[in-house]
């Protein structure tokens, strides 16, 4: 559904809906302690590095080889 299609109610809805998540979020950094945060950013880190090699390594099964080497 488009923007101008939305009806007001509806925008004030997703307004309040994002003002919630964000508050959400801002509560949960406040009850956890710095180090949590720290760690938590480092495990995402490793897990998107994790998807990254399983992609390449599915990319590479799939591509035939055409000499070029990937960077």
């Amino acid at each position: 559904m488009r923007a101008e299609a939305r009806k007001p109610w509806q925008e004030e809805a997703r307004a309040h809906a994002r003002a919630a998540a964000r508050e959400f979020g801002e509560a949960l950094k406040a009850m956890l302690p710095e180090r949590f945060w720290q760690h938590m950013k480092a495990a995402r880190r490793e897990a998107l590095l994790s998807m990254r090699t399983i992609l390449d390594g599915l990319l590479e099964e799939e591509t035939p080889s055409t000499g070029v080497e990937r960077s």
